[in-house]
């Protein structure tokens, strides 16, 4: 655009002194002219080249601006995929401590053996005890004895492990004298310690203090089997509370729970417990006609034989004798299957 306006002007130069040599003004007017024509071309000549000059800088200058920028643009951008492609994974150094170096590192303790649910115990047992594993001969079998049952009349008959109605028992001469009451406690000795067995014949057993007689009577003090070790029921004579005296047998390790299934059949109950069951365990019954976890009757068990499970108690006015499992459920006062705790440990001689 400035480079138009100085041809122009020197256009206009040519033309001024072309008109005054035509129209031959005077001198003066023509000088004048000449000089500011002159003066005019020679001003603006320069600064058409200046602002030339200028704009080729100024071009040039953004350009090399541009060409740097994008240049250092991709640059960066270079850089930056550098960085994702070769920055190293950061990983988390360890706070240092400043406690002792004992108390910053964790001491690594063997794996404990995993302890029994239950701790397993035993009693003291004498050399006279028995192994209490034969259902002919054992110590459970003797407590019978030794309060008067006549066990040899019993086997001469020729119905020894066969099941014989209540009624007709007392007429066989097996029985002792001690008949069905609640007036002894089964802790009852004579002077020299051993069980007073004319008391019982006087005051009469339950089921629970014929219990206590066999394992806090007998055992001890005849036997000689050390039975100071295991929970007493707080009322001797309370099948409920033999229930409870048993249940912490099960949690200091002396006895265990045996499972068991039942079912009524008719006259009889279906009873199978999932394994065999020691001599002398507790076998605790429930009333058949309102089943909860009350205990309402507590028997020993003698052993399975001929189709039954034998067990030892005191029921009705027969005083100590033999029953089944499996008829358990008939007569005028049923019980039905609650609990099994087995005879404890250092009882039955292995």
């Amino acid at each position: 655009m400035k480079s138009n306006k100085s041809l122009n002007l020197m256009y206009s130069l040519f033309a001024t002194v072309f008109y005054l040599a035509k129209t031959r003004k005077k001198t003066f007017i023509c000088v004048i002219s000449l000089v500011l024509a002159v003066v005019v071309s020679i001003l603006f000549i320069p600064f058409d080249k200046l602002f030339a000059d200028n704009r080729v800088k100024e071009v040039s200058s953004k350009t090399f601006s541009i060409v740097s920028s994008r240049k250092e643009e991709s640059e960066i951008k270079e850089t930056d995929i550098v960085d994702e492609q070769q920055q190293p994974e950061v990983v988390s150094e360890p706070t240092v401590s400043s406690e002792p170096q004992e108390q910053v590192e964790a001491v690594e303790q063997p794996t404990p053996e995993p302890p029994l649910a239950i701790p397993q115990n035993s009693l003291n047992i004498v050399p006279g005890g028995k192994q209490n594993t034969d259902i002919e001969d054992n110590d459970f079998l003797d407590a019978l004895v030794y309060c008067g049952y006549n066990l040899a009349k019993h086997r001469s008959d020729g119905l020894m492990w066969q099941y014989i109605l209540c009624a007709d028992k007392p007429w066989r001469g097996w029985l002792s004298n001690i008949t069905y009451g609640g007036g002894c406690s089964g802790y009852e000795t004579t002077a020299d310690g051993k069980p007073n067995i004319a008391r019982f014949e006087h005051g009469g057993l339950v089921c629970a203090s014929y219990a206590t007689y066999v394992y806090f009577n007998y055992l001890p003090n005849v036997v000689g089997v050390d039975t100071s070790a295991l929970d007493r029921p707080e009322r001797s004579y309370d099948a409920n509370c033999w229930y409870i005296a048993g249940q912490k047998w099960v949690e200091k390790g002396y006895s265990r729970y045996i499972e068991w299934t039942a079912k009524e059949n008719g006259t009889r109950t279906i009873f199978t417990p999932a394994e065999s069951i020691p001599i002398g365990s507790l076998m605790l019954m429930t009333d058949f006609k309102n089943r909860n976890n009350h205990c309402t009757h507590i028997c020993l068990y003698a052993g399975y034989s001929n189709g039954y499970h034998w067990v030892t108690h005191v029921g009705n006015s027969n005083g100590p004798e033999f029953c089944a499992m499996e008829r358990m459920s008939c007569g005028p006062d049923p019980q039905w299957p609650l609990k099994i705790i087995t005879t404890p440990n250092g009882i039955v001689k292995e």
